[in-house]
């Protein structure tokens, strides 16, 4: 079984070196978008991000609003909230860099939104 994809690795060095040089964000906070994107790749088994379709992104946020926490019980709001929102951060992101403009379009990080309810 896959377990990474050397072509992700290498965006998601330059995303987060992106977020604590250019967005001065702390550790923690890098820490959670790269736990965030895990989630993503492991339910993608890996797939390179070239190839995102916001058919994805729907498909992820149903699975992981299905999921259980280390008590068992589904994840919180807030968990959901802050997943997403760095997924969603880091595809807006990723759709401006070169080699994804093509593929990747601005307003399908915005599939990772929750309904407002």
């Amino acid at each position: 079984m896959k377990t990474h994809n050397p072509e992700n690795e290498r965006i998601k060095r330059k995303y987060f070196a992106f977020l604590k040089e250019a967005k001065r964000q702390s550790e923690p906070t890098v820490d959670a978008a790269a736990k965030a994107l895990n989630r993503f790749e492991t339910y993608s088994r890996y797939r390179d991000f070239k190839a995102f379709h916001y058919e994805q992104a729907v498909a992820f946020k149903n699975n992981l609003a299905d999921q259980r926490g280390q008590s068992g019980e589904r994840l919180s709001k807030a968990t959901l909230h802050a997943t997403l929102n760095q997924l969603k951060r880091f595809f807006q992101w990723l759709a401006m860099q070169p080699g994804y403009k093509s593929r990747i379009q601005y307003t399908e990080a915005d599939y990772f939104n929750l309904s407002e309810k």
